[in-house]
Protein backbone atom coordinates (compact mmCIF):
# COMPACT_ATOMS: atom_id res chain seq x y z
CA UNK A 1 0.00 0.00 0.00
CA UNK A 2 1.87 3.35 -0.96
CA UNK A 3 1.63 6.59 1.00
CA UNK A 4 -1.96 8.18 -0.83
CA UNK A 5 -3.59 4.24 -0.37
CA UNK A 6 -2.88 4.82 3.64
CA UNK A 7 -3.81 8.36 3.41
CA UNK A 8 -7.13 7.66 1.67
CA UNK A 9 -7.63 4.85 3.98
CA UNK A 10 -7.03 7.01 6.90
CA UNK A 11 -9.91 9.23 5.71
CA UNK A 12 -12.14 6.34 6.10
CA UNK A 13 -12.05 6.64 9.89
CA UNK A 14 -13.10 9.98 10.37
CA UNK A 15 -16.66 10.09 13.12
CA UNK A 16 -19.16 9.92 10.37
CA UNK A 17 -20.34 13.39 9.53
CA UNK A 18 -24.05 14.55 11.71
CA UNK A 19 -26.80 12.53 10.24
CA UNK A 20 -29.20 15.66 10.83
CA UNK A 21 -26.38 17.87 9.60
CA UNK A 22 -26.18 15.74 6.33
CA UNK A 23 -29.87 15.72 5.98
CA UNK A 24 -30.51 19.11 6.60
CA UNK A 25 -27.71 19.75 3.61
CA UNK A 26 -30.20 17.37 1.15
CA UNK A 27 -33.35 19.38 1.76
CA UNK A 28 -31.36 22.41 1.45
CA UNK A 29 -30.42 21.01 -2.41
CA UNK A 30 -34.47 19.77 -3.23
CA UNK A 31 -35.71 22.53 -4.74
CA UNK A 32 -39.17 21.42 -4.17
CA UNK A 33 -38.18 21.57 -0.69
CA UNK A 34 -39.61 24.21 2.08
CA UNK A 35 -38.13 25.46 5.21
CA UNK A 36 -40.37 23.76 7.26
CA UNK A 37 -38.56 20.73 6.24
CA UNK A 38 -35.76 21.51 7.60
CA UNK A 39 -37.63 22.04 11.08
CA UNK A 40 -38.94 18.95 10.55
CA UNK A 41 -35.96 17.46 10.20
CA UNK A 42 -34.44 18.17 12.85
CA UNK A 43 -36.88 18.36 15.45
CA UNK A 44 -36.16 15.28 16.71
CA UNK A 45 -32.39 15.78 17.79
CA UNK A 46 -32.99 17.34 21.13
CA UNK A 47 -29.14 18.20 21.14
CA UNK A 48 -30.09 20.47 17.93
CA UNK A 49 -33.07 21.77 19.05
CA UNK A 50 -31.73 23.16 22.38
CA UNK A 51 -28.74 24.79 20.82
CA UNK A 52 -30.53 26.78 18.29
CA UNK A 53 -33.22 27.76 20.99
CA UNK A 54 -30.14 28.49 23.19
CA UNK A 55 -29.11 30.74 20.16
CA UNK A 56 -32.08 32.48 19.77
CA UNK A 57 -32.37 32.90 23.12
CA UNK A 58 -28.98 34.73 23.59
CA UNK A 59 -28.12 38.72 23.71
CA UNK A 60 -27.10 37.95 20.01
CA UNK A 61 -30.14 38.48 18.31
CA UNK A 62 -31.89 40.70 21.36
CA UNK A 63 -35.11 39.28 21.22
CA UNK A 64 -37.87 40.43 23.51
CA UNK A 65 -39.45 37.78 24.06
CA UNK A 66 -38.32 34.14 24.19
CA UNK A 67 -38.09 31.88 21.11
CA UNK A 68 -40.50 28.33 22.76
CA UNK A 69 -39.88 26.32 19.49
CA UNK A 70 -37.99 25.59 15.63
CA UNK A 71 -40.95 27.09 14.20
CA UNK A 72 -41.15 29.80 16.08
CA UNK A 73 -37.13 30.20 15.80
CA UNK A 74 -38.09 29.95 12.32
CA UNK A 75 -40.64 33.12 11.99
CA UNK A 76 -38.26 35.26 14.37
CA UNK A 77 -34.77 34.51 12.80
CA UNK A 78 -35.43 33.72 9.72
CA UNK A 79 -34.45 30.25 7.58
CA UNK A 80 -30.72 31.28 6.53
CA UNK A 81 -29.85 32.51 10.25
CA UNK A 82 -31.35 28.68 11.56
CA UNK A 83 -29.18 26.79 9.23
CA UNK A 84 -26.31 28.65 9.81
CA UNK A 85 -26.66 27.67 14.02
CA UNK A 86 -27.71 23.98 13.02
CA UNK A 87 -24.30 23.95 10.52
CA UNK A 88 -22.32 25.64 12.61
CA UNK A 89 -23.23 23.85 16.68
CA UNK A 90 -23.28 20.65 14.05
CA UNK A 91 -19.94 20.36 12.41
CA UNK A 92 -17.62 21.94 15.89
CA UNK A 93 -16.49 18.27 16.81
CA UNK A 94 -15.08 17.91 13.20
CA UNK A 95 -12.92 20.75 13.47
CA UNK A 96 -11.91 21.44 17.54
CA UNK A 97 -8.91 18.80 17.69
CA UNK A 98 -5.53 20.41 17.29
CA UNK A 99 -3.77 19.97 14.05
CA UNK A 100 -0.61 19.04 14.79
CA UNK A 101 1.09 18.67 11.24
CA UNK A 102 -0.26 22.42 10.61
CA UNK A 103 0.46 23.95 14.15
CA UNK A 104 -2.94 24.64 14.99
CA UNK A 105 -4.06 24.08 18.67
CA UNK A 106 -7.09 22.99 19.78
CA UNK A 107 -9.98 25.15 18.78
CA UNK A 108 -7.90 26.84 15.71
CA UNK A 109 -9.15 25.31 12.54
CA UNK A 110 -12.79 25.72 13.83
CA UNK A 111 -11.97 29.14 14.22
CA UNK A 112 -10.45 29.40 10.54
CA UNK A 113 -13.72 27.68 9.39
CA UNK A 114 -16.07 29.69 11.06
CA UNK A 115 -14.22 32.99 9.92
CA UNK A 116 -14.37 31.47 6.06
CA UNK A 117 -18.01 30.87 6.83
CA UNK A 118 -18.83 34.23 8.33
CA UNK A 119 -16.71 36.05 5.53
CA UNK A 120 -18.77 34.27 2.76
CA UNK A 121 -21.52 36.00 4.17
CA UNK A 122 -19.83 39.74 4.25
CA UNK A 123 -18.79 39.44 0.94
CA UNK A 124 -21.87 38.37 -0.29
CA UNK A 125 -23.71 41.59 0.97
CA UNK A 126 -20.75 43.46 0.35
CA UNK A 127 -21.17 42.47 -3.52
CA UNK A 128 -25.30 43.18 -3.48
CA UNK A 129 -25.21 39.22 -4.63
CA UNK A 130 -28.16 36.84 -3.30
CA UNK A 131 -27.08 35.21 -0.17
CA UNK A 132 -27.67 30.98 0.40
CA UNK A 133 -27.18 28.69 2.60
CA UNK A 134 -24.60 26.67 0.56
CA UNK A 135 -21.86 29.47 0.31
CA UNK A 136 -21.97 29.30 4.44
CA UNK A 137 -21.64 25.48 4.33
CA UNK A 138 -18.96 25.29 1.73
CA UNK A 139 -16.42 27.89 3.37
CA UNK A 140 -17.13 26.29 6.94
CA UNK A 141 -16.18 22.80 5.52
CA UNK A 142 -13.62 23.31 3.20
CA UNK A 143 -10.54 22.48 4.79
CA UNK A 144 -11.43 19.09 6.49
CA UNK A 145 -9.16 17.52 4.77
CA UNK A 146 -6.58 19.49 7.42
CA UNK A 147 -8.49 17.06 9.95
CA UNK A 148 -6.98 13.78 8.38
CA UNK A 149 -4.09 14.98 6.45
CA UNK A 150 -2.48 16.82 9.63
CA UNK A 151 -0.34 13.46 10.83
CA UNK A 152 1.24 12.77 7.20
CA UNK A 153 2.09 16.84 7.29
CA UNK A 154 3.76 16.12 10.55
CA UNK A 155 6.17 12.98 9.45
CA UNK A 156 7.20 15.22 6.04
CA UNK A 157 7.07 18.98 7.21
CA UNK A 158 10.72 19.83 7.05
CA UNK A 159 11.03 18.59 3.31
CA UNK A 160 7.27 20.68 2.79
CA UNK A 161 8.98 23.70 3.97
CA UNK A 162 11.73 23.29 2.33
CA UNK A 163 9.99 22.66 -1.07
CA UNK A 164 8.21 26.27 0.01
CA UNK A 165 11.43 27.97 1.06
CA UNK A 166 13.92 26.49 -1.87
CA UNK A 167 11.72 26.01 -4.91
CA UNK A 168 8.61 28.90 -4.06
CA UNK A 169 6.14 26.10 -4.07
CA UNK A 170 2.45 27.09 -2.54
CA UNK A 171 2.27 24.83 0.96
CA UNK A 172 -0.71 22.91 -1.01
CA UNK A 173 2.16 22.29 -3.94
CA UNK A 174 4.41 20.90 -1.67
CA UNK A 175 2.16 18.57 0.21
CA UNK A 176 1.44 17.26 -3.17
CA UNK A 177 4.91 16.38 -3.87
CA UNK A 178 5.50 15.11 -0.92
CA UNK A 179 2.46 13.04 -0.04
CA UNK A 180 1.44 12.65 -2.64
CA UNK A 181 -2.13 14.44 -1.95
CA UNK A 182 -2.87 17.51 -0.55
CA UNK A 183 -5.26 18.78 1.96
CA UNK A 184 -7.64 20.51 -0.64
CA UNK A 185 -8.20 17.20 -2.85
CA UNK A 186 -8.37 14.81 0.04
CA UNK A 187 -11.11 17.01 1.23
CA UNK A 188 -13.19 17.04 -1.95
CA UNK A 189 -12.65 12.86 -1.66
CA UNK A 190 -14.20 13.42 2.23
CA UNK A 191 -16.82 14.85 1.06
CA UNK A 192 -17.82 12.72 -1.89
CA UNK A 193 -17.62 9.59 0.76
CA UNK A 194 -19.59 11.47 2.93
CA UNK A 195 -21.83 11.77 -0.21
CA UNK A 196 -22.24 15.67 -0.36
CA UNK A 197 -23.80 17.72 -3.41
CA UNK A 198 -21.36 18.57 -5.88
CA UNK A 199 -21.38 21.93 -6.04
CA UNK A 200 -20.01 21.65 -2.05
CA UNK A 201 -17.43 19.03 -3.11
CA UNK A 202 -16.21 21.22 -5.98
CA UNK A 203 -15.74 24.28 -3.36
CA UNK A 204 -14.03 22.27 -1.23
CA UNK A 205 -11.49 20.26 -3.65
CA UNK A 206 -10.73 23.81 -4.99
CA UNK A 207 -10.34 26.03 -2.92
CA UNK A 208 -6.65 26.83 -3.43
CA UNK A 209 -6.95 26.07 -6.86
CA UNK A 210 -10.40 27.90 -8.81
CA UNK A 211 -9.10 28.18 -12.38
CA UNK A 212 -9.11 24.51 -12.33
CA UNK A 213 -12.53 24.03 -11.16
CA UNK A 214 -14.98 23.15 -14.50
CA UNK A 215 -18.49 23.93 -12.93
CA UNK A 216 -19.88 26.16 -9.84
CA UNK A 217 -16.82 28.85 -10.39
CA UNK A 218 -18.33 30.97 -8.45
CA UNK A 219 -18.87 29.28 -5.36
CA UNK A 220 -15.46 27.92 -5.50
CA UNK A 221 -14.09 31.80 -6.16
CA UNK A 222 -16.36 32.83 -3.22
CA UNK A 223 -14.39 30.28 -0.94
CA UNK A 224 -10.85 31.13 -2.00
CA UNK A 225 -11.26 34.15 -1.66
CA UNK A 226 -13.29 33.83 1.58
CA UNK A 227 -9.73 31.65 2.77
CA UNK A 228 -7.01 34.26 1.68
CA UNK A 229 -8.85 36.94 3.72
CA UNK A 230 -9.30 34.72 6.87
CA UNK A 231 -5.72 33.75 6.68
CA UNK A 232 -3.97 37.14 5.89
CA UNK A 233 -5.94 38.31 9.54
CA UNK A 234 -4.01 34.97 10.40
CA UNK A 235 -6.82 33.30 12.19
CA UNK A 236 -6.07 29.85 12.10
CA UNK A 237 -2.68 30.32 9.43
CA UNK A 238 -0.84 27.67 11.54
CA UNK A 239 2.44 26.44 9.64
CA UNK A 240 1.26 26.94 6.16
CA UNK A 241 -0.10 30.45 6.89
CA UNK A 242 0.36 32.40 3.73
CA UNK A 243 2.44 30.32 1.94
CA UNK A 244 -0.07 29.83 -0.94
CA UNK A 245 -0.91 31.59 -4.32
CA UNK A 246 -3.74 34.23 -4.22
CA UNK A 247 -5.40 34.09 -7.57
CA UNK A 248 -5.57 38.38 -8.26
CA UNK A 249 -7.81 37.39 -10.52
CA UNK A 250 -10.54 36.19 -8.25
CA UNK A 251 -10.58 39.82 -6.66
CA UNK A 252 -10.93 41.14 -10.14
CA UNK A 253 -13.59 38.98 -10.46
CA UNK A 254 -15.65 40.81 -7.73
CA UNK A 255 -14.49 44.26 -8.55
CA UNK A 256 -12.84 44.12 -4.93
CA UNK A 257 -9.79 46.17 -4.38
CA UNK A 258 -7.22 45.37 -1.45
CA UNK A 259 -8.58 48.86 0.86
CA UNK A 260 -12.15 46.91 -0.25
CA UNK A 261 -10.92 44.13 2.27
CA UNK A 262 -10.37 46.21 5.31
CA UNK A 263 -13.66 47.10 5.73
CA UNK A 264 -14.43 43.05 5.37
CA UNK A 265 -11.58 42.85 7.55
CA UNK A 266 -13.39 45.17 10.23
CA UNK A 267 -16.20 43.56 9.97
CA UNK A 268 -14.92 40.11 10.26
CA UNK A 269 -13.29 40.99 14.13
CA UNK A 270 -17.03 41.78 14.76
CA UNK A 271 -18.84 38.45 13.49
CA UNK A 272 -16.04 36.43 15.02
CA UNK A 273 -16.39 38.27 18.47
CA UNK A 274 -20.22 38.02 18.52
CA UNK A 275 -19.97 34.03 17.66
CA UNK A 276 -17.02 33.12 20.12
CA UNK A 277 -19.49 34.43 22.72
CA UNK A 278 -22.68 32.29 21.65
CA UNK A 279 -20.25 29.50 21.25
CA UNK A 280 -18.63 29.96 24.14
CA UNK A 281 -15.09 29.43 22.57
CA UNK A 282 -13.77 31.73 24.53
Amino acid sequence: MNLVDTILRSATHLPPFPEVVHRVLQVMEDPKASSHDVVEVIQYDQAITANVLRVCNSAYFGLRNPVLSLGEALIRIGFNHLVEIVLTRGTAPLFSQACQGYQLMAGELWRHSVACALLSEILVARLKRKKAPVQFTTALLHDVGKRVLSEFVKDGFEEIQRLVQEKNLSFLEAEKEVLGIDHAELGGRIAELWKFPPDIIAGIRFHHTPLLASEFCDLVSLVHLCDIVALMTGVGGGADGLSYHCYKGVMKQYGLREKDLEGVISDLASGMKRVEEIMNLR
